[in-house]
């Protein structure tokens, strides 16, 4: 009874998980539809060391913080999970989404348009669908100017950092 009562609480927790993740996620997409803002996703693994070192000094930044919180919608997708989200009408695991935003390096940036649609941009003439890698918290502003201001459009990133 014992080893019932055990699965019974881990399967409800494992399926509570998965259902907060999917909302996280596609709770961003509408709240950013309905305040007119763009998404960062900040895509993660639980292993990656410069995931934790970018949220302990970039995240945690005070100025950056505000930028997020006045002009942005801030998600986060672990590039490992096997929650499923939809987006765009179709459904991925956080693994697939991941893949389908062309991620193989942690930590990554990504930006959405407040429909959800992928945002792209150019660094040194190369087309660019998201920002691999540890970005510097100075960078990191810079960052986040560039996309709220919506430079993207025709300033190439590697002007700005």
């Amino acid at each position: 009874m014992f080893k019932f009562r055990v699965f019974v609480i881990l399967a409800v927790l494992i399926l509570s998980a998965n259902l907060f993740a999917q909302n996280d996620f596609e709770d961003a997409l509408k709240k950013a539809a309905s305040e007119n803002k763009r998404v960062v996703v900040d895509v993660y693994t639980d292993w990656c060391g410069w995931c934790k070192k970018m949220d302990a000094e970039a995240y945690s930044d005070s100025e950056v913080r505000k930028l997020l919180d006045e002009n942005f919608i801030l998600v986060k997708l672990n590039a490992e999970g096997k929650n499923k989200l939809t987006y765009n009408g179709k459904q991925y695991t956080e693994e697939e989404l991941s893949y389908f935003f062309d991620v193989f390096s942690f930590p990554t940036t990504i930006f959405l348009e407040p429909d959800g649609k992928l945002i792209t941009f150019s660094y040194d003439s190369y087309p660019m669908k998201n920002v691999p890698g540890y970005v510097k918290t100075e960078e990191f502003k810079k960052l986040l100017i560039y996309f709220r201001d919506g430079k993207y459009k025709d300033v190439d990133l590697s002007k700005i950092i």
